[in-house]
């Protein structure tokens, strides 16, 4: 069975937003549509509209599914044409260099836990979780910028940033 004209225009008004396409004006816009066909909608985009709660289940929350499923969307496609942008900015060596400094191996998470109980920094890992003395937030020296990181970043690789390093250890040890 083909999908209706109007749920056709729907999906295609969310899949690719007019230019200054706000929520208001999007809410606008599928206030013109009845309650069936946004719930249709709602389907093509495999959101679950009913639910045992139902306080979803009726025009205005159909609305409010496909408005912020929009939003989504565009901050989506905002973010990844702004970092494209950045990124042909520079140079060809730069672009280089910006991409091979984000890039993680299949074993930088191993290397990393090698280095974080090894004899050097295993004793200093049972303070990582405590509060910070009140000089060492003056100086700044909190989050990726204390000596622990970046004594690590200095024996994981001079390439690695402590804060993408504590980054990788939240991830690990997160899990």
């Amino acid at each position: 069975m083909p999908p209706i004209p109007s749920v056709t225009a729907i999906v295609s008004r969310i899949e690719k937003p007019e230019a200054g396409d706000t929520d208001d004006s999007l809410r606008a816009f599928l206030g013109a549509f009845t309650a069936k066909e946004l719930r249709s909608a709602c389907k093509n985009f495999h959101v679950k509209v009913r639910t045992k709660n139902a306080n979803m289940d009726n025009k205005v929350g159909y609305q409010t599914m496909l408005v912020q499923l929009s939003h989504a969307r565009r901050e989506s496609e905002e973010a990844e044409s702004d970092q494209r942008d950045k990124m042909l900015q520079g140079s060809e060596g730069q672009l280089v260099q910006a991409l091979a400094s984000t890039r993680k191996t299949r074993h930088c998470s191993f290397r990393l836990v090698n280095i974080l109980f090894s004899e050097k920094f295993c004793d200093r890992l049972g303070s990582m979780g405590t509060q910070p003395k009140r000089r060492e937030l003056d100086a700044g020296a909190v989050g990726g910028n204390n000596a622990f990181w970046k004594e690590v970043a200095v024996e994981y690789s001079n390439d690695r940033e402590d804060e993408k390093l504590k980054q990788m250890w939240k991830d690990i040890s997160a899990k």
